[in-house]
């Protein structure tokens, strides 16, 4: 296990790759699609300062041109937390964790990941996520006290892997 630095970014080894994907799609594909819709805009249309489908291009080149400065930024800035790295006998980023609510008996299962690799539809929690947070550090079998908007929860960590 690493040490681990809260203001840091985290990535696992996968969410890496998939970063690294999306940038590479982004630099390669979608610029290319942008600027082959311009160039056929450019042939068929006069340019004017209402024009709504030139602007809603230029909006779109923008955000894609901002996601790839954020993307390069976390890929230059991340800790890769590898396969390796990830801990079995205590929650860490990378773990997969199975706990139960104390008061219900209700068990979630889902991986720790980094914040920019979350998906809770993929069970996929942020290590900011509260519950996440309050798991970090923690073993088998001990409970966490978690704060959330509904109030005051208690879960047994049940099972980690990796």
């Amino acid at each position: 296990m690493f040490d681990f630095e809260p203001d840091r970014i985290y990535l696992t080894e996968s969410g890496y790759r998939q970063l690294e994907a999306e940038l590479k799609r982004l630099q390669t594909v979608e610029r290319a699609r942008i600027a082959e819709e311009f160039r056929v805009y450019k042939e068929h249309g006069e340019f004017s300062s209402e024009d709504t489908e030139l602007e809603s291009l230029k909006s779109e080149l923008a955000f894609v041109e901002a996601r790839i400065l954020e993307l390069r930024n976390v890929l230059q800035n991340a800790i890769i937390v590898r396969e390796a790295d990830i801990p079995t006998d205590r929650v860490g980023i990378g773990s997969v964790v199975t706990i139960e609510e104390v008061d219900t008996g209700a068990r979630k299962q889902f991986r720790i990941v980094g914040a920019m690799e979350a998906d809770p539809e993929q069970q996929k929690l942020s290590y900011q996520a509260p519950v996440a947070r309050a798991l970090l550090g923690h073993r088998e079998g001990e409970e966490v006290e978690v704060t959330l908007p509904k109030g005051t929860v208690h879960y047994r960590i049940v099972k980690i892997e990796k």
